[in-house]
Formats: C-alpha cells, structure tokens, sequence
C-alpha cells in the first residue's frame, strides 16, 4: 500500500539506486461489472490516479449494456481498417519514488470490444485457433506497420501464455518497443461471441532511459506488474445460456482444441489484409493515401 507522507507526489530531489515505486492499494480496489450482450465481465479496478499534468486518459464505464457494434479507429492508428473498436473502460495509475522523488511510472488500463469491419462468416472466435488468428491479426494491423527506419519499432507476441481458469479461449502476451526501452504492453484477448472480442491491455511505463536492463536496475517494474496481475487474478466472465451452448458446441466439434501453448514473436513490420486476419508482407505504399 502506498504512504502518501513517504511517497508523496512531488518531485524535489533525484533517486539513488534502485527505486522500488508505490502506486495504488489493490487492497482497496472495488469491483466493476461490464454488462455485454451476452455475457458479463467483473473485475477489480483501483480509483483512476494519473499522473500529474498527465491526459487523463479514463474512459467512465456507463450503466448501459454494451453491443459492440463499434466504430473505425484513426487512419493512422490502424491503416487498413480491417477492425472496428468500442472502448468500455479505461484507468491509468501513477507510481511514486519515495520521499519527494516523484512520478516513476504509470499504468494505463483499458477494456475494448472488437469486431471484424468485414463480417467473415466462415470464422468462429470462439474456437481457440480462430482467437489466435483475431488476436495476431488485430496487434498486427494497430502495430506492426510502424518502423523505425527499415526496423519494426515493436515486437510481439512475446510470454505467449494461455489463461486456462476463464471459461472461454483466452490469451495473453506481452508486446515491447524493439527501439525504445521502459515501455510493457500486456494483452488478454478472448471471445464474447463468434464475431466479437475483447481486448485488455496494459501499458506500463518507467519513466529512465537506457537499455531495459539499465532501467530496471533504477526503477523496479515489479510493483506495476504486481497490480496488472492483481486485476487479472479478479477478472471473472459469465456467459449467457446462449452463449454457453454455443461454446459448448465448439467444444464438442473439436474435443482436441485448445490455446497454442506457444506462439513466437511475429515477422513485423507487416500489414494485414482488409480482412483483418491475413498477415500481409510490409509495403510503405499499401494503405497510402493516393496523390492528387
């Protein structure tokens, strides 16, 4: 738990060595319920804490029942438009040094619905292979078009790991920036229906420089991954009756099927198709907008 006296918000001094930081108390984290069409989510959530001075970055969960039907994201977040997004919840939580060293790093929280911007009947998230495809398709078609010169500025999946106490396919990985270090981003993508996702993801960021390793030896991520594993540990999924026959009908389809116990890093940069499922070989010129 964090000591506002020992770990206050101010910045008056610079940290010596090793920096274990303190944020917000799981302890006292209420638990959210997220109200879908045909399932139910409910995790622990601390209150929204940024930064100071930082963009707030919070998405207020509203007391309606979200049918992610969802919108485009910007041209240059994702290029090819391939998926439509509706964002449900999002919170961010400061990490402080102790005794007037300040903000050492943050993680930003969000819960987002995904759906295919062209309809594919012939897919199925709900069986575990076509997750795996959804879940590489959308990380590459948000991610793996950025470079940085001739190399990809981001690198995933990395710490493949099948969750396996949800009741439906789930997974998780982590992406890093191949370039810059001190910046983690967790993804958990699992299924709320054949032709819908949802995404969780979490950035945590440690505010040094240097090579991962140089930054871990002054700022300890281990706080921040303590509470990314606290929120995942209560996260809990309910689904329907409906729901659960049509899980129940993959199951017995493909006894056999299940989450790849690994999955290696993805050959990025890369685009995907229009179809959000096909990884494309990468070419600058492919979702350029044409010269007038």
């Amino acid at each position: 738990m964090r000591n506002y006296i020992k770990y206050p918000p101010f910045e008056w001094r610079e940290h010596k060595g090793l920096c274990i930081p303190r944020g917000p108390s799981f302890r006292w984290a209420r638990e959210v319920t997220i109200r879908l069409t045909n399932c139910t989510l409910a995790l622990r959530l601390p209150r929204h804490a940024p930064p100071p001075g930082a963009d707030s970055g919070e998405w207020r969960l509203l007391p309606r029942v979200y049918d992610l039907e969802g919108r485009n994201h910007n041209d240059n977040v994702m290029p090819s438009q391939s998926w439509l997004y509706e964002g449900i919840i999002a919170r961010a939580w400061a990490f402080y040094g102790p005794w007037f060293t300040g903000c050492m790093g943050n993680v930003h929280f969000s819960l987002v619905g995904l759906r295919l911007s062209q309809p594919n009947p012939q897919i199925n998230f709900l069986h575990p292979r076509a997750l795996e495809t959804g879940a590489l398709g959308h990380v590459t078609a948000g991610w793996g078009h950025h470079t940085c010169g001739n190399k990809p500025y981001y690198q995933a999946p990395l710490n493949w790991t099948p969750l396996e106490y949800l009741p439906l396919p789930t997974v998780r990985f982590d992406m890093r920036r191949v370039i810059q270090a001190g910046e983690l981003e967790r993804f958990v993508f699992f299924p709320v229906g054949r032709d819908k996702l949802i995404k969780i993801s979490f950035v945590c960021n440690q505010y040094a420089t240097g090579t991962q390793e140089e930054i871990d030896a002054r700022i300890s991520p281990e706080p921040m991954l303590e509470l990314v594993e606290n929120i995942l540990d209560s996260l809990q999924v309910t689904p329907s009756p409906e729901l659960q026959r049509e899980v129940d009908a993959v199951r017995e389809a493909y006894p056999d099927a299940a989450v790849s116990p690994d999955c290696p890093p993805l050959d990025w940069p890369a685009h995907v198709d229009r179809d959000g499922l096909t990884i494309l070989p990468y070419d600058e010129k492919l979702y350029a907008e044409p010269v007038r």
